[in-house]
């Protein structure tokens, strides 16, 4: 496992913990929080330091393009998940949407780590 891959997993890990406080707001917020920050570094990083955008351009491998599609959703769904979170905390409206999208959050989460593996 190389240290982008074990940094994925703490990510992951830090997910569950998130999903484990689910019912208790002033934990869960903070957590799922931190995790879509730690994520976002982590896709400036293999920007900047191993020029993922350009290497998926010049390499486009099957699983490459796999890989590619649940982290831009994973990222996409990040957002949404703040926005139907934050009206689900200031309103208490929108629980179904934001339980929908969380399941397909994950989906795409635990695919863009199982992919990673076979991405080099």
């Amino acid at each position: 496992m190389t240290p982008v891959q074990a940094y994925s997993t703490a990510v992951l890990a830090l997910i569950a913990a998130g999903l484990a406080f689910r019912r208790r707001r002033q934990i869960h917020i903070p957590i799922m929080l931190l995790a879509f920050a730690l994520d976002l570094g982590s896709v400036i990083y293999l920007q900047l330091q191993r020029h993922a955008i350009q290497k998926a351009a010049s390499e486009p491998t099957a699983i490459l393009m796999v890989h590619i599609a649940f982290a831009i959703a994973s990222i996409g769904l990040y957002t949404a998940m703040t926005v139907t979170g934050t009206r689900l905390a200031r309103r208490g409206a929108g629980r179904p949407v934001h339980r929908r999208l969380a399941a397909i959050f994950l989906f795409c989460r635990v695919g863009t780590w199982a992919t990673s593996f076979f991405v080099g």
